[in-house]
């Protein structure tokens, strides 16, 4: 999986960073009740910092820390740690009411602030393991960090009880969290360093990408930086479009193999429209693929190498646009996931499972969207309420609100633009879960309303799954450009992403949306250098 791509630039005589980043899932998505995100920095033998200061006495300088406590913020513990791979003082804290977070501030200071995203439903512990290998590979490159659990905690409130009755706690979930403890750690960065940040970034995938995006509309001034992995921003939508496709499947149960046949239908038909046949459909927008008429269907007693009617109704229902009492809330999904890619521990799988098909327990879809109905769509909630009964014929009488305090939608980003930051998002095509067309619907609806070109990019990956996974060229970094965007000023244009794809290595350009990579017509198909962007 590890790869080190490289990206250098001048930062007013300063070498900016050897940076490197691949899109990993950091918990078990089956065995945990959160779609645990994280994103850490692969180690690089060669790491550039532009800025490193030695604190002079940094035992009594973390220490010290614990005075910062106020009605506002509650410093608990401010400890040195030397026997990491980095020497650092490590905060943690509580802001009110339960907001829990961990500050990380590294000895050898590179004059940066990073902040990490969630997953799912959030309430990870700062101590979890997955948390802190994050921290320990970004302060290896000199980076402060911080990360809150979002004001609840998973293991005492699991999946979405937390917002049972609570509205302050979907309120910290939803904006409040991410927001005031980006605003702590200034304050504690500025205290132990004796100077501000220089530079602020933050980084997510999924509800990571989602608190992204709200921080572009919302906070316009907390972060320089924003890189947003496959954003949950329409996630009222995304719920109603997860209950929409279970709901579709769970009578007409679909095994792994069946979804496999899908996927060889599906990309005979669609693979090569792109002028290429490399086993990725590039856009699948493009493709024709029609359940009623593509698939071959059973005849009386037939079984193999086929569907039966009930399997085809109930995929024609799930690829359709989702409606809540006869309106659109979330597009047609595409194609394009079905297919089998690298998984957790290496095996290949389709990319239904673990999110729409799951031998060892309930799917993902099923952890993350069944709470939303249960605790946040309806006033009086009911811990027992099927989800997949849900009509879609009315709306639950709490949409409103919740989509208020959740949804990240706005499209009006003249703020944030307007102080110079920059924003970088990305998606895979092949999403499980999240809809990659919400992705292109929002960037349109803000290239709308003001010129993007000089602050907002967005890449479309083929054959990336959600976050990670999937047989595209997952190995990218995102985090290099934005940096050298941010701190010099230079755009970025296309980028070189990595896979391994039968024991070979080969490369392919990552290009702005709405540009997509061609292939020349000539030169080797396994090396970026035969592939140009253009629309």
């Amino acid at each position: 999986m590890s790869a080190l791509f490289r990206s250098t630039g001048l930062l007013t005589g300063r070498l900016l960073p050897v940076f490197c980043m691949t899109v990993v899932v950091a918990a078990s998505l089956s065995t945990s009740t959160r779609s645990a995100y994280a994103a850490p920095f692969d180690a690089a033998a060669e790491s550039v910092l532009d800025y490193r200061e030695q604190i002079g006495t940094p035992q009594a300088q973390c220490k010290r820390l614990t005075t910062l406590t106020s009605p506002d913020l509650a410093i608990v513990e401010a400890t040195l740690i030397t026997e990491a791979e980095v020497a650092y003082c490590r905060v943690r804290g509580v802001i009110p009411l339960e907001i829990r977070f961990e500050i990380t501030l590294p000895t050898q200071w590179n004059g940066r602030f990073y902040m990490y995203g969630n997953g799912g439903l959030a309430g990870t512990p700062p101590e979890d393991e997955s948390r802190r290998s994050i921290a320990l590979q970004a302060m290896e490159h000199g980076f402060a960090t911080a990360y809150t659990d979002t004001g609840h905690d998973s293991r005492v409130e699991t999946g979405g009880t937390f917002a049972h009755g609570k509205l302050h706690k979907l309120i910290d979930y939803g904006f409040r969290a991410v927001h005031l403890t980006s605003t702590a750690a200034k304050e504690i960065i500025q205290a132990y360093y004796a100077q501000p940040a220089n530079y602020s970034y933050f980084q997510g995938c999924s509800t990571g990408g989602r608190q992204a995006m709200i921080s572009a509309q919302r906070f316009p001034d907390d972060f320089d930086g924003i890189l947003a992995g496959a954003p949950a921003a329409d996630y009222s939508g995304l719920k109603f479009a997860q209950a929409w496709r279970s709901k579709a499947l769970i009578d007409k149960p679909f095994r792994e193999q069946d979804v496999e046949r899908l996927a060889q239908v599906i990309y005979a038909k669609c693979d090569g429209i792109d002028g290429l046949v490399d086993g990725l459909i590039d856009d699948p927008r493009a493709c024709p693929f029609d359940v009623q008429k593509d698939l071959p269907k059973c005849a009386r007693g037939e079984e193999k190498n086929c569907f039966t009617q009930a399997q085809v109704s109930a995929l024609e229902t799930y690829y359709a646009p989702v409606k809540l009492a006869g309106q659109q809330v979330y597009p047609a999904h595409p194609v394009g996931s079905e297919i089998p890619g690298p998984a957790a521990g290496g095996a290949m799988r389709t990319g239904w499972v673990p999110w729409l098909l799951n031998e060892q327990g309930r799917t993902v879809l099923d952890l993350l969207g069944s709470d939303f109905f249960r605790y946040m769509a309806f006033v009086a909630d009911d811990a027992e309420y099927n989800w997949t009964e849900f009509d879609f014929a009315s709306v639950p009488d709490n949409i409103e609100e919740f989509r208020a305090i959740v949804d990240a939608l706005d499209p009006d980003l003249r703020a944030f633009h307007e102080r110079g930051g920059k924003l970088i998002s990305y998606f895979g095509w092949a999403d499980p879960d999240i809809n990659p067309l919400t992705a292109i619907d929002y960037f349109d609806a803000v290239a709308g309303r003001m010129p993007i070109d000089e602050f907002y990019r967005l890449y479309m990956v083929p054959g990336l799954f959600h976050c990670r996974g999937g047989p595209g060229f997952e190995q990218f970094d995102l985090m290099s450009p934005l940096i050298n965007w941010v701190e010099n000023g230079v755009r970025p244009d296309a980028v070189v992403a990595h896979r391994t794809f039968e024991n070979a290595a080969q490369t392919r350009p990552l290009c702005p949306h709405p540009q997509k990579a061609h292939y020349k017509g000539k030169g080797d198909p396994a090396q970026a250098a035969s592939f140009e962007c253009r629309k």
